[in-house]
């Protein structure tokens, strides 16, 4: 360690410090000639050597310039080929969606073993119809033939597909495209008959008319079963509404008409319709059904009571003739003598004719009828009762027969008090129907305002509108509530 004396500076130097040190003089001019060469050759080393390390360093940039040119250029091509390869990958699926989606688009309108006969078809048709064009002289305008009438019907084949998938009306449509395709079918064979009305032609003329036909018919038969599975229905289910249309066209329209105002699918919305029109739900007899099954057997029991009489008859046709076994007639028995205080009594006479009845064993039997005298009977009245004859409800019994204890009006008719009793039974039984069916829609939770209507009252009393709003009036009243 350097130690350094504390002492004032003479003449600002400081005296621990060493004196200047003086180059030393050359002592002659060739030494200050070498000293000079040595100076300027280790300058020129020293610069040789700083031109070389620039140079070097040049070199190593221009190196890692060219690496890195041709590195970036490698990537470069590396990165156009990934994207070349993801452009083709890219277009590879492209083109398979394309393709599947256009063979789908094309199973929807035709399964793809059906393409084959749909193109056969078209080119027979186009072909058939400009050639019988170009023959009837329309030189140049012929291929504008089946231009309209086929390019029609593919057209109208297009638009029907299409508005079976998304569920729009097709009717008119699927009409339209039948009627373009007999029009161009008509026109291809008219076109070839004319042409050649030999039986060779009348041939041609038809298979060329078939050809332009066969792809509608393969067409209209893909599309039912596509129209089957876009409704989601069955085609025993579009069967049935096809007859339904067919037998009951009105109830039809009248479902379409509440399924689209209430938005009820179509099936209740024609249950619906079907129990407004016919009084009952479908599956159960009608009104109409219960009226004609009760008038066949009321006909059938006055059938089966027949009597012989007919309308202008008023004696009952005589019986066959039966011949009876010869059976022997029973002694008569001989009378006991009477005495004379007692009155003579007078045995009724027979008829001469013994009347034959069966007996056993299948034979007949001679039986001897007495003849008595004739009684009196009851006049019959003048007049006819004036109060009016009493009409008893669907499923009621009738006025019991009179009692000969039974009080008797003027006439001989039965008193009113029998006829009033039934009315009130009747009235009461109704009353408790009623009150049932308001019980039933309250625990449905139902409007008792709205439910149960005069109609399905009636229906369940088996009475009139008039006298069901009656009834429903009155029980509604108990609970409080008016209409």
């Amino acid at each position: 360690m350097t130690t350094y004396s504390t002492e004032t500076p003479v003449n600002g130097h400081d005296p621990n410090e060493p004196p200047f040190a003086k180059a030393p003089l050359p002592s002659s001019r060739g030494q200050e000639r070498r000293a000079n060469l040595q100076a300027r050759r280790a300058e020129d080393r020293a610069d040789r050597r700083e031109e070389a390390e620039e140079k070097r360093r040049d070199r190593e940039h221009k190196r890692r310039l060219k690496t890195e040119a041709k590195n970036a250029k490698v990537s470069l091509a590396l990165q156009r080929k990934a994207e070349r390869q993801k452009m083709r990958a890219k277009a590879r699926k492209d083109r398979r969606a394309r393709l599947d989606a256009m063979v789908v688009r094309l199973s929807h309108h035709m399964p793809l073993w059906g393409l084959p006969v749909v193109l056969v078809s078209l080119v027979v048709g186009w072909t058939g119809q400009a050639g019988a064009a170009a023959h009837l002289g329309m030189s140049w305008t012929a291929p504008g033939v089946p231009v309209l009438t086929e390019g029609m019907t593919l057209t109208f084949a297009g638009l029907t597909g299409q508005a079976i998938e998304q569920k729009r009306p097709y009717r008119w449509l699927m009409r339209a495209t039948w009627t373009t395709a007999v029009v161009a079918a008509s026109i291809n064979g008219a076109g070839h008959l004319i042409e050649d009305s030999s039986a060779a032609g009348i041939y041609r003329a038809c298979a060329y008319a078939g050809a332009s036909l066969a792809a509608l018919i393969l067409w209209w038969v893909v599309m039912r079963s596509k129209r089957a599975a876009v409704s989601g229905r069955t085609a025993e289910d579009i069967a049935r509404w096809k007859r339904l249309r067919r037998r009951h066209p009105i109830l039809v329209r009248r479902a379409r008409r509440i399924a689209d105002n209430t938005g009820l699918d179509l099936d209740a919305a024609y249950a619906k319709a079907w129990e407004r029109a016919n009084g009952a739900a479908p599956g159960e007899p009608s009104i109409r059904e219960i009226r004609a099954s009760r008038r066949a057997s009321f006909r059938r029991a006055q059938a089966l009571a027949w009597d012989g009489r007919t309308r202008f008859s008023r004696t009952v046709p005589a019986p066959a003739a039966v011949v009876p076994t010869a059976v022997e007639p029973e002694p008569e028995t001989v009378p006991e003598p009477v005495a004379e205080d007692v009155p003579e009594v007078i045995p009724a006479p027979y008829l001469p004719v013994a009347l034959a009845v069966p007996g056993p064993d299948g034979q007949w039997i001679a039986h001897r009828v007495p003849v008595h005298p004739l009684t009196a009977s009851r006049g019959l009245a003048d007049t006819g009762s004036e109060t009016a004859t009493t009409r008893f409800p669907q499923g009621q019994e009738p006025l019991p027969a009179p009692s000969p204890d039974a009080p008797e009006a003027e006439g001989g008719t039965q008193s009113d008090e029998a006829q009033e009793q039934v009315r009130e039974k009747v009235a009461d039984d109704r009353l408790a129907k009623a009150r049932a069916l308001v019980d039933a829609a309250a625990e449905e939770g139902k409007n008792l305002k709205r439910h149960p209507s005069n109609r399905q009252m009636a229906r369940h009393l088996g009475c009139r509108p008039g006298t069901a709003r009656e009834f429903l009036t009155a029980v509604l009243a108990e609970r409080g509530i008016t209409r």
